[in-house]
């Protein structure tokens, strides 16, 4: 399976394409506010670089939320369009999911992942996943919370429990009583990673088949919203 990934729901703008299990080619920018114009452009140099033609797509894998709003109407959008033009199928993939799957080789089986990702204020996007000896089970559900409610939310954890993401920092003290032991893995370290979507995309296809393309939306999560520019008459 030949497979582009992309990462837009943080300030990282990513992209990838995977050959099956293997990474052909991938790029990274940890900017805020470039998507909008960097991500098409990450996308072709990467195509060119794997020496591959949008023809020979398998399938466009996307990082579907929660995260940034705009992120990731860009990332969408931009995914759908790819699909649409090589003729392709379209998976989308949890964000949180794939941010946990990347430490899941570096820690034992009956650990849990926190995934965890600043919403402002005194909130964060969260999901826990469980670590089993062929992957993750979900241990708590993708939500939206504030974080004096993070322990009551993730539930009894038996092994290790690791953060990450760029809201871990900010929960440490939240999760003092769970587990027998945390790890805070800083996102300077572990960042978020086109090809990671790209082989969490890779599960969801063969487990649940695609998305559709005309009705597909990112998880938002929580509510937009927006606040209205002043009125240059009031």
């Amino acid at each position: 399976m030949t497979l582009l990934a992309l990462e837009t729901a943080t300030d990282t703008c990513g992209v990838a394409l995977l050959d099956d299990d293997r990474v052909v080619a991938e790029t990274h920018l940890h900017r805020p506010r470039v998507h909008s114009e960097r991500l098409t452009p990450l996308v072709e140099t990467v195509l060119q670089e794997a020496d591959v033609e949008g023809a020979d797509l398998d399938a466009v894998a996307v990082s579907m939320g929660p995260g940034s709003y705009t992120g990731l109407r860009i990332g969408v959008s931009t995914a759908k369009g790819w699909a649409l033009a090589t003729d392709t199928v379209l998976v989308g993939v949890p964000t949180l999911a794939a941010y946990a799957a990347q430490i899941r080789p570096f820690v034992q089986a009956g650990d849990v992942i926190g995934s965890l990702f600043d919403a402002r204020r005194d909130e964060v996007y969260a999901a826990a996943y469980r670590a089993i000896p062929d992957g993750l089970d979900e241990q708590a559900p993708a939500t939206a919370l504030t974080v004096d409610a993070l322990s009551e939310w993730i539930g009894p954890v038996d092994g290790r429990l690791w953060l990450v993401g760029d809201g871990a920092e900010k929960s440490r003290d939240a999760f003092a009583s769970v587990g027998t032991g945390r790890t805070v893995v800083p996102p300077d370290v572990v960042a978020p990673s086109a090809a990671w979507v790209g082989r969490r995309g890779q599960q969801r296809l063969h487990a649940h088949g695609p998305d559709d393309v005309a009705t597909f939306e990112p998880l938002y999560v929580k509510e937009v919203h927006a606040t209205p520019a002043p009125s240059p008459f009031a």
